[in-house]
């Protein structure tokens, strides 16, 4: 018998392209391949020096670094059920309470039976009334022409910031500016705009940049309104003057500061400046808004412009009708005297915190915002003292690199103005224990 009788032919076949391929068909007794193709994808990305790092130290620290964690119960003051364990959150963004108010829930509800949970098309189709309701809401509350709704700041900024400019464009971005930040500007790079990184992004390091790059048809600075770990405000008075005098506009995403910062709650953005009619701002209707989504303030002829530039506008989906209708809902609350309450007691509850903390002789960062930062330092450290007020009944959560210098972890503690007075006051001396337990140096006086 001839010895190749048991091969198989080959066979040649048509390809996607219209283009020929020959193959050999493999023998129907041959074993399967040991991996599929997902298991071949993830060893890898595996090999990746950064993602083998993280993976290994997550595993090393398994028992203390509170990722992932799941929450199985909250109530109306931030008391939580996690792990078995009754605590006190100071882990949640939604710093006014709204998640938790009846008139928002019940917008939310009232408009599920109205329009259903989904309305099942990208805007650039259609939309609900509620959507524009919700941007000429926005843009009455925030004294501007027009807003922009977006699903959320992730999409807002992925997508605006290659929207607002073009190839030869300049675009200057804040090395502390949040991680969506610096993706947007990389898609930008790509289609052509010049990126420059700054730290510290500051009047005189604007100024040079500006002053050798004047070829620039465009130029848009992007930086955060409150830096999302720290809560600290960067100059934007005088980076929005820097840049305007260069023919520029500041691009800034306020999300930490919208509802909360600055007088009425108009953000980071608006304290500096005193208007926002020179500048883009994105703001958050997720965190002290408690809805879903994003906007960005406009005039109706940009928005226009927006809505065709921007791929994530076209191609991200749209904010479901029934948080459309609990946007308006916080609208409500927001031109009423109840919001200037809510400030109020959030700024006392803030004020008071990093008080305490000052007092107990650790450094804070922030203030300004709800935002309030326990510097800590090294990274085990960090997540162990996480992890230890955890076991004291308080949640709170360990930033760590890359989210801060890799030297600069810190204790993020996030004040709501619906927790009580006991909840602030009762933090401040298992602080001081955790300060002792670790032997934390006291900053100077």
């Amino acid at each position: 018998m001839d010895s190749d009788a048991n091969a198989l032919p080959t066979e040649t076949t048509a390809s996607c392209q219209g283009t020929t391929q020959t193959t050999s068909r493999t023998h129907a007794t041959s074993s399967p391949p040991s991996t599929t193709a997902v298991d071949r994808l993830a060893a890898h990305l595996s090999r990746d020096r950064i993602a083998r790092l993280a993976l290994a130290f997550l595993d090393r620290l398994h028992d203390v670094h509170l990722k992932d964690l799941l929450v199985e119960s909250l109530d109306d003051h931030r008391r939580i059920r996690a792990e078995g364990r009754e605590l006190i959150s100071f882990g949640s963004d939604s710093f006014l309470g709204l998640d938790r108010h009846p008139a928002v829930q019940r917008a939310l509800a009232e408009a599920t039976g109205r329009w259903g949970t989904h309305n099942g098309a990208s805007r650039a189709f259609c939309s609900v009334p509620l959507c524009e309701e919700a941007e000429r809401r926005l843009a009455r509350w925030l004294g501007v022409p027009d807003t922009l709704i977006f699903p959320s700041v992730t999409l807002a900024n992925i997508g605006l910031i290659p929207a607002v400019t073009r190839k030869g464009d300049l675009l200057v971005v804040d090395h502390q500016s949040h991680d969506t930040v610096h993706q947007a500007a990389k898609i930008a790079a790509a289609d052509g705009a010049v990126l420059q990184e700054l730290h510290p992004l500051c009047a005189d390091s604007l100024e040079r940049v500006l002053q050798k790059q004047k070829s620039a048809a465009s130029v848009v600075v992007a930086v955060d309104g409150v830096y999302s770990m720290t809560g600290q405000i960067p100059p934007l008075k005088e980076i929005d003057e820097v840049t305007r005098r260069h023919g520029g506009i500041l691009y800034v995403d306020d999300a930490h500061g919208t509802g909360v910062v600055g007088p009425g709650g108009r953000g980071a953005a608006r304290m500096a400046l005193g208007g926002l009619g020179q500048v883009l701002m994105v703001g958050s209707l997720s965190k002290a808004l408690s809805c879903m989504g994003a906007f960005v303030t406009c005039t109706a002829e940009l928005k226009r412009l927006m809505k065709v530039r921007s791929s994530t506008f076209i191609f991200g989906g749209p904010v479901p009708p029934p948080y459309l209708a609990a946007v308006c809902a916080v609208c409500d609350i927001l031109e009423s005297p109840e919001h200037e309450r809510l400030l109020t007691r959030l700024q006392r509850l803030t004020g008071r915190l990093c008080e305490g903390i000052r007092e107990l002789g650790l450094t804070v960062l922030g203030g300004a915002s709800p935002i309030v930062s326990v510097v800590i330092g090294d990274i085990e450290q960090t997540l162990r003292a996480g992890k230890w007020l955890f076991d004291h009944g308080y949640y709170v959560q360990s930033a760590t690199y890359p989210a801060v210098p890799l030297t600069g972890g810190v204790l993020r503690i996030l004040v709501n103005a619906n927790h009580s007075d006991e909840a602030v006051e009762g933090l401040l001396p298992v602080l001081a224990e955790m300060r002792d337990h670790f032997h934390l140096a006291r900053r100077a006086a």
